[in-house]
C-alpha cells in the first residue's frame, strides 16, 4: 500500500479550504483521507489538529458547561475561519461563547455557528451556519484569537431577541464586572437605543437599570433579580461588612444592610474547594455574633425561588421591614 501523501506544512495543524489545498498540489484522493475531518462543506482539518479533538469530545465532569461550550465554539469558529468572506464575522450566540459570556444551558447551538455580514449584503448560507445580516460598523467588530467577532456591547444587542430579561441581566452584569469590564453601561444603553422598535430592544431597555458592575456570577445576578421582582428591599452587592469596632467580618454576595442580613450563593466550587468551604463555615458565627443573620442559597433555590423568598420576607419582617 502506497504511503499517504504528506500535507503541506501550512495544512498539518489547522483547517483549510479544499480549493486552496488543490491549488497547492494536494490530490483529490488525499483530501478524502480518513485522517481528515470535514467540519464544514469545502473544509478539511487533520484529526490530529488540537481543535479537531474538541469536536464531539465528551466533557470532563469537573469542567464548567460554559467553559466546554466556549472551547467547542472556538474550535468550530477556527475550523470555519478559512471560509469567511471579507466583511463576515462571528456574532450572536457564537460571539457570546467566544467572549466567555455566560448563557443559559437551554440555548443549545447544536454545533451551529452564527455568521453575520453588514447589510445589505447577502447572509451566509451553509450547512452548520446560521447566517445573519445586520447594521454593524467596523468599531462593533473586534479581533479575538485572530477571529473577527462582534464586540461585547454589540453581542449584548444581538442577544436581545434570544434571551429573557433575567438572562440579559446576567449577560450585562458580566460585561460590566468591575474587575474586568468589557463594556460600559453607557455603551450598552446607546447600542440598545440605536435599534428602537427592533425585536429584543424592549427587554434590553428593561434590563439596563437593573444592571450592576459588582455581581461576581450569574447566580448572584439571578438571585438579585428575583428579590427585586418579589418586592424585597434593595440589596448591597459584594460590599464589605465590618463590626462596630471596624473589624472586617465578611464580603457577602448580597446583603440587606439595614436589616443586618446576608445571602451567599453556594456553587459547586464551594463544595469542591475544601479551604473555601471551611472559610464559609467559619465566618457564619462571626456574623451572627455581630448581630447578622446569614442565609446560604443553592442551585435548588434558583430552580424555584418561592420558598426562599417567603423565608426571607419572614426574616426581614422580624427585623423591622414593613413591606
Amino acid at each position: 500500500m502506497a504511503p499517504r501523501q504528506r500535507l503541506p506544512s501550512a495544512f498539518e495543524t489547522r483547517s483549510f479550504v479544499v480549493q486552496v489545498a488543490r491549488s497547492s498540489g494536494v490530490g483529490r484522493g488525499r483530501l478524502q483521507g480518513p485522517d481528515l475531518a470535514r467540519p464544514f462543506w469545502g473544509v478539511r482539518m487533520p484529526l490530529r489538529a488540537p481543535d479537531a479533538q474538541l469536536f464531539g469530545a465528551s466533557a470532563d465532569p469537573d469542567d464548567h458547561p460554559g467553559h466546554v461550550a466556549a472551547q467547542r465554539a472556538l474550535a468550530l469558529a477556527r475550523a470555519y475561519a478559512p471560509r469567511l468572506k471579507p466583511g463576515q464575522f462571528f456574532s450572536h450566540v457564537t460571539a457570546a461563547r467566544l467572549h466567555g459570556i455566560p448563557l443559559p444551558a437551554s440555548l443549545d447551538q447544536e454545533g451551529r455557528l452564527d455568521v453575520s455580514v453588514p447589510s445589505p449584503r447577502r447572509a451566509a448560507r451553509a450547512v452548520g451556519i446560521r447566517g445573519h445580516k445586520q447594521i454593524a460598523t467596523p468599531s462593533q467588530v473586534v479581533s479575538l484569537d485572530g477571529l473577527p467577532v462582534s464586540a461585547p456591547a454589540q453581542v449584548w444587542r444581538e442577544l436581545g431577541p434570544l434571551l429573557s430579561v433575567e438572562d440579559l441581566i446576567c449577560v450585562g452584569d458580566y460585561l460590566l464586572w468591575w474587575r474586568h469590564p468589557r463594556a460600559s453601561l453607557h455603551q450598552l444603553e446607546v447600542i440598545a437605543r440605536s435599534r428602537l422598535g427592533c425585536p429584543g430592544t424592549a427587554k434590553l431597555l428593561e434590563a439596563i437599570p437593573l444592571l450592576t458592575d459588582r455581581s461576581d456570577s450569574p447566580p448572584e445576578s439571578r438571585i438579585r433579580h428575583r428579590f427585586l421582582i418579589a418586592g424585597l428591599p434593595a440589596v448591597a452587592v459584594n460590599e464589605e461588612i465590618y463590626d462596630q469596632w471596624g473589624s472586617f467580618l465578611a464580603m457577602p454576595d448580597l446583603a440587606f444592610r439595614r436589616y443586618r442580613m446576608v445571602i451567599d450563593y453556594e456553587g459547586d466550587h464551594h463544595r469542591r474547594d475544601r479551604v473555601q468551604w471551611q472559610k464559609d463555615i467559619a465566618r457564619v458565627p462571626r456574623l451572627e455574633g455581630a448581630g447578622w443573620h446569614s442565609t446560604r442559597v443553592s442551585a435548588l433555590d434558583l430552580r424555584d425561588s418561592r420558598e426562599l423568598i417567603g423565608r426571607l420576607k419572614r426574616l426581614l419582617r422580624e427585623r423591622g421591614w414593613t413591606g
